[in-house]
């Protein structure tokens, strides 16, 4: 139902107060206003015998942790931009959420939680490590622990999972069907752990895994068979993917141009949120054989070009999906103990026009390297049509 923003914000601020508050939500960005966080979870906690309110502010690459007091003035926060706010009871969610026009609608909805009030500092994983999709993958053994050789690949998970519900909140919480495709999928390990994560949030989840390799098809179809889930694989080249409707495109380290392969197909078929965590880079690397000065500082050494092409392969894929309407960041998404390539390209898709100063950026980037990224050879079309490139 429609009511008056400032009134949703009483009913909201009212239920932090009640002795039932289990937890609040803030998240996503009204139109013309850039809260300081991309998200902010509020609940209650107790610190040595004391009620207090804890809040986590994210920022999409690391959290910070507050802790209030109990008459803590959060109106001023709520107010601050978010067009997602919802708190919860034990026995009832309150959800607001700001339209584009920025009228607020409020909903109400019955629930069954548990207000936990422990200090606790370990992180909680957004699937614990006795859920049934790590057994079924071999990851986990019969106790419900990750096994320690599988333990890297755990906190890749877990991190990507925590990395794309904030973006699911922001952008697409509202929708009640939702469709994922896997880009490059391997066994699947990120395809079966994001239908478990989103199968409690939306009425449908689609899924498809792709991956040229024939036995990670048979192997995928077995585990989902295991699971009893409803689950899409297929094997084939990325570009050779029919268009589809996606809301989120996927592509955990997809070798080489393969990452553009998976990102150029997110474009084409309007994914509203592309993820893309890029793997070994090689096509770049052989365009520069000379550097603009004083690059030349950096790039005598093997080592240090390499790594220098491998971020600008990923900035201009990031200023690529930017020119093309997205909003982007480069997030690490993993620490490097885990995984070398730790980097994650978030892409969202929005209404905002491309700006002359991201288009000179670009054409002088290219200009001065005298570089063509594959990607850009992928979306050429795209490129013209929305950025006379």
């Amino acid at each position: 139902m429609k009511i008056e923003l400032s009134d949703a914000v009483k009913q909201l601020l009212t239920r932090l107060e009640d002795p039932l508050f289990v937890r609040a939500v803030l998240s996503g960005q009204r139109r013309n206003m850039q809260p300081d966080y991309e998200r902010v979870d509020i609940k209650p906690v107790l610190i040595k015998d004391e009620l207090k309110l804890q809040i986590v502010s994210s920022d999409g690459k690391k959290d910070i942790t507050k802790n209030v007091e109990m008459d803590f003035n959060f109106e001023p926060l709520f107010l601050s931009g978010y067009a997602n706010l919802q708190v919860d009871t034990t026995t009832e969610s309150y959800s607001v959420r700001v339209s584009k026009k920025d009228q607020a609608i409020a909903g109400i909805s019955k629930v069954k939680l548990t207000r936990e009030l422990s200090h606790d500092r370990q992180k909680q994983r957004m699937l614990p490590e006795s859920n049934q999709i790590f057994k079924a993958l071999e990851m986990s053994d019969m106790l419900g622990r990750i096994k320690p050789t599988k333990m890297d690949k755990y906190k890749q998970v877990d991190e990507f999972l925590r990395l794309m519900s904030q973006l699911i909140d922001g952008q697409i919480s509202d929708q009640k069907d939702i469709s994922i495709v896997d880009l490059g999928c391997g066994h699947a390990y990120l395809t079966f752990a994001v239908q478990e994560f989103l199968k409690d949030k939306y009425q449908n989840v689609s899924i498809l895994g792709v991956d040229e390799r024939l036995d990670s098809k048979e192997h995928n179809e077995k585990v989902a068979t295991k699971l009893k889930v409803k689950a899409n694989f297929v094997a084939a080249k990325i570009t050779d993917i029919p268009n589809q409707k996606v809301d989120i495109a996927i592509a955990l380290h997809a070798c080489d141009t393969a990452t553009d392969d998976a990102i150029s197909w997110a474009v084409k078929n309007n994914s509203k949120i592309i993820m893309a965590a890029p793997c070994c880079m090689h096509q770049l690397q052989t365009q520069v054989k000379q550097s603009p000065e004083p690059w030349g500082l950096l790039t005598k050494y093997g080592l240090v070009k390499e790594r220098l092409v491998d971020l600008m392969t990923d900035s201009l894929r990031a200023q690529i999906l930017k020119l093309l309407g997205y909003k982007v960041d480069i997030v690490e998404f993993i620490g490097g103990e885990h995984t070398a390539r730790n980097l994650l390209i978030r892409a969202v898709k929005s209404d905002s026009s491309v700006s002359d100063i991201d288009r000179q950026r670009y054409i002088q980037m290219l200009e001065q390297w005298q570089v063509k990224p594959y990607l850009a050879t992928l979306l050429e079309h795209e490129l013209k049509a929305a950025a006379q490139i």
